[in-house]
């Protein structure tokens, strides 16, 4: 009788556990996070869409140019506090938002950024590469990759 009842209350711990849960589904960085960029007058704007139960970290997002020189930038978008598992209280983005820059003729840019997805995994730092292409002293391209 102990065996059956303690092999019962076993499986039961067990089905509450994560190990069983039902939606282990957890998404890549890239998919978590998808941008774009495109150029606007004079500056460039990169735009962030997050998937539904991620959030990106406000402190966390940095830019800069091939001499590792930051590159300052203005944000668009909801911020909001969380006391995160991961990092304590922290500003963060869980909704989609844009950043905005004024390049000084570099042809590549490196985009740093770290988020999470439903306090069950808390993504690596990220670096994207952003490249502007110029026809004489404007831009004529951007892309993300």
């Amino acid at each position: 009788m102990k065996n059956k009842l303690f092999i019962v209350g076993f499986f039961s711990l067990l089905n509450h556990a994560q190990i069983f849960d039902s939606n282990n589904f957890i998404p890549t960085v890239d998919e978590s996070f998808v941008l774009s960029a495109k150029y606007e007058s004079k500056y460039i704007e990169v735009g962030f869409k997050l998937m539904p139960d991620t959030y990106i970290y406000l402190d966390k997002i940095n830019l800069k140019n091939m001499n590792d020189s930051k590159i300052y930038f203005e944000l668009n978008g909801n911020k909001k506090e969380k006391d995160d598992l991961f990092f304590g209280l922290s500003e963060i983005f869980d909704s989609e938002f844009k950043i905005k820059f004024y390049p000084r003729y570099e042809k590549k840019i490196l985009l740093n950024f770290q988020g999470c997805y439903k306090n069950k995994v808390c993504y690596p730092n990220k670096i994207k590469n952003i490249y502007i292409k110029y026809d004489k002293k404007s831009i004529s391209s951007v892309k993300i990759e």
